[in-house]
């Protein structure tokens, strides 16, 4: 007994559509990949961030300048007004942080806060050198393969959103 084979041999429409969503699914994943930005660049800017608040935060519970010292690729906390009395920022090991591993730079920059939370643009918060609107040092920016991001700092209040 032979068995009839149908003559007309192709794909099913459920075959044609799983195809096309594996297809749709796999180059939603490549395309998702290729045009994200860098993880690297937005968790430190991040962290950043979070550093500037917590310099704030120490300034306003204590009647002691707190501020973030920025050179090259590092940048650390620092207490009393003097960019040289480094404090360990809460999560690290080393009183200076360097994001040159990671090929992230840093805009050079001292951002002090006094116990109102005001910010300044120098180590001492001497009042000639508070943020003001229209102030450039207002804005970071934290660079990684040729993208950049940014940090500003509300003049007055010191709000960093």
């Amino acid at each position: 007994m032979s068995r009839i084979v149908p003559k007309n041999s192709g794909f099913t429409l459920l075959e044609v559509i799983l195809v096309l969503i594996i297809a749709a699914i796999i180059s939603a994943i490549v395309i998702g990949r290729v045009s994200s930005t860098n993880t690297d660049l937005i968790s430190r800017t991040e962290l950043i961030k979070s550093h500037l608040r917590y310099a704030q935060s120490r300034a306003m519970n204590t009647n002691v300048v707190w501020g973030i010292r920025s050179q090259a690729s590092t940048y650390w906390l620092f207490r009393d007004g003097n960019v040289n009395n480094k404090v360990i920022l809460p999560g690290e090991d080393t009183d200076t942080i360097d994001l040159s591993a990671k090929g992230i730079s840093l805009e050079q920059f001292i951002l002090s806060f006094d116990s109102w939370g005001i910010p300044y643009k120098d180590a001492s918060a001497s009042p000639s050198n508070q943020l003001k609107a229209g102030d450039i040092e207002a804005q970071i920016t934290v660079s990684s393969g040729g993208e950049d991001k940014f940090i500003t700092v509300t003049p007055n209040t010191g709000f960093i959103p």
